[in-house]
């Protein structure tokens, strides 16, 4: 178990550093958004799924954490971006 753990946990946090990584390529603004926000939220959610793996009695904790960043991680994105294409249009 310790090592399916590991395994989670190492894929999500290389998810969460290609997504970071991926603001660097030349692509507009909402592109780049998207990509971070997809690969941030299932990052995240792979470390806590390692986590729930390692730890199973902190299932509960650890299972809120989990739906909180299902429901959060998307929701932040979707308020950036839409901030950002407001104001691109106030700026018109």
């Amino acid at each position: 178990m310790i090592i399916l753990s590991s395994i989670l946990t190492g894929v999500g946090c290389l998810l969460m550093i290609w997504g970071t990584l991926y603001i660097l390529k030349p692509l507009p603004l909402i592109v780049k958004l998207h990509t971070l926000g997809v690969s941030d939220t299932l990052g995240a959610m792979l470390v806590v799924a390692g986590l729930i793996v390692r730890f199973p009695s902190r299932i509960i904790s650890l299972g809120i954490a989990f739906l909180a960043l299902l429901f959060w991680g998307p929701l932040v994105t979707y308020l950036l971006a839409r901030g950002v294409s407001r104001e691109a249009e106030w700026r018109k």
